[in-house]
């Protein structure tokens, strides 16, 4: 079982010998488990798949209703066109717009008058100029940083550019399927990507909670209860939600009140929730071996920094204390360094398919 963040406190604590907090506060070793887990995360990275989709439909102008796309014919419109900031493209015209209200499945309204009847449109994703483009916009600033592959299909992976907040796809335009959820044979629109991010170490107290009120498929904010009073739920923390297969992202810092709060988490849920349906908080990404590494690096990190204070005096220990101090901890840091780097592998190479 992980250790939880009070365990790995009272193992650092342990091994400075400071257990009633005399010399190094739990802020400042706080400080350091922060900066020792982005340490690990160079080395030893924690990997989380997430799913998006393609957006690829297109059609025809049915009408030529001003600032709108309408389209009879296909019937295609969603109800999160808006919400999600879909963009039209009118290929007849090589004009833009991004949609504002979704009318019905046939009636788009647009930020600019861009469509005549006849003429042809695609849809993209928000902010994405062609149909090979994802928004990633939404998920933390050090995931964005840190996308290590792309499959799409889901199970073949893909060469790809990251730019900034939106990955294209290196594939031919042909092997995008049609993302029209009215076919009968449904496109294949999932994109898996995989990112690489720093260990989890949740300082969270209590782990579990419910929701407080049901939640709608493709929901990005959820509020919860039944956790831990005035306590800091962070960017990056990840929980279960109980009957999905997802993990769930929080994606701006929160502080409980009264054991509640409300979630700004991705990606969307990916099925309608109910009122008191359970979610569970990851504790710890860290195996044994790393924790243990983090808590002696910490505890050097800790012991280097304090030699400072005896460079003006002659400690209990004698003139040499300092220099055996900072040994120790040097030494420490050098070994475990050597474990980080020992275990890294090489990031394959080659090219990947386009069809």
């Amino acid at each position: 079982m992980s250790l939880s963040y009070a365990n790995v406190l009272d193992r650092i604590e342990q091994l400075i010998q400071d257990t009633s907090n005399t010399v190094y506060d739990v802020t400042e070793l706080g400080y350091w488990i922060e900066d020792e887990l982005k340490r690990i995360f160079r080395f030893k990275p924690f990997f989380v798949d997430v799913i998006f989709q393609i957006e690829s439909r297109s059609g025809n102008d049915t009408a030529g209703t001003a600032s709108s796309l309408t389209d009879a014919t296909k019937s295609q419109f969603l109800a999160a066109d808006a919400t999600n900031e879909k963009v039209v493209h009118n290929l007849t015209d090589d004009t833009w717009a991004v949609i504002l209200t979704n009318s019905s499945t046939s009636v788009n309204t647009l930020s600019r008058d861009i469509m005549a009847s006849g003429e042809s449109y695609e849809i993209y994703n928000k902010r994405c100029r062609n149909k090979r483009q994802i928004y990633i916009g939404d998920m933390p600033a050090l995931y964005r940083q840190n996308v290590v592959s792309v499959e799409y299909p889901i199970g073949k992976k893909r060469n790809f550019s990251v730019l900034d907040d939106v990955i294209e796809l290196d594939v031919q335009n042909s092997a995008i399927a049609d993302s029209n959820s009215t076919l009968s044979n449904l496109g294949k629109v999932d994109v898996l990507v995989r990112f690489a991010v720093p260990p989890i170490l949740s300082q969270l107290t209590d782990l579990a909670g419910e929701l407080t009120a049901d939640a709608a498929e493709g929901a990005t904010s959820i509020a919860v209860d039944g956790l831990g009073n005035t306590e800091i739920i962070e960017i990056g923390e990840q929980f279960h939600l109980e009957n999905h297969r997802s993990v769930y992202i929080v994606t701006a810092q929160v502080t409980t009140s009264a054991n509640a709060a409300t979630l700004t988490i991705y990606p969307g849920l990916e099925a309608a929730s109910s009122n008191n349906d359970d979610i569970t908080f990851r504790q710890s990404t860290l195996t044994p071996e790393l924790e243990e590494m983090l808590c002696q690096r910490v505890a050097a990190r800790a012991m280097l920094s304090n030699t400072s204070t005896k460079l003006d005096g002659i400690p209990k220990g004698g003139q040499g204390t300092y220099q055996r101090e900072r040994q120790w901890a040097m030494d420490i840091l050098a070994e475990t360094e050597r474990e980080l780097r020992a275990g890294i592998r090489p990031i394959p190479s080659g090219t990947l398919p386009r069809t």
